[in-house]
């Protein structure tokens, strides 16, 4: 899976694996400077990438919301003694 030019960043599977697992939106810039890419997919890829985005950003904040409640509860039963 190397590219003619055998730089990594223009591989679209590497660009792909890069932008979804680690990078983000970070990522973007990649997905822009591969020709391996046409137009609309970098638009399709830039939508997903802000949906995916903003889906693990709910999903953070409601792992936070969900934390923050079991630690309350955590020291309401230390603070009462039960433990």
């Amino acid at each position: 899976m190397t590219t003619p030019q055998g730089k990594w960043y223009l591989n679209p599977w590497m660009v792909l694996g890069l932008t979804f697992f680690v990078l983000g939106p970070l990522g973007l810039p990649l997905v822009y400077k591969c020709p391996g890419f046409g137009r609309k997919t970098k638009i399709f890829l830039t939508i997903l990438v802000g949906f995916y985005t903003v889906y693990l950003g709910f999903l953070a904040v409601r792992t936070g919301q969900q934390t923050y409640k079991r630690i309350l509860e955590l020291q309401e039963t230390m603070l009462a003694g039960s433990w």
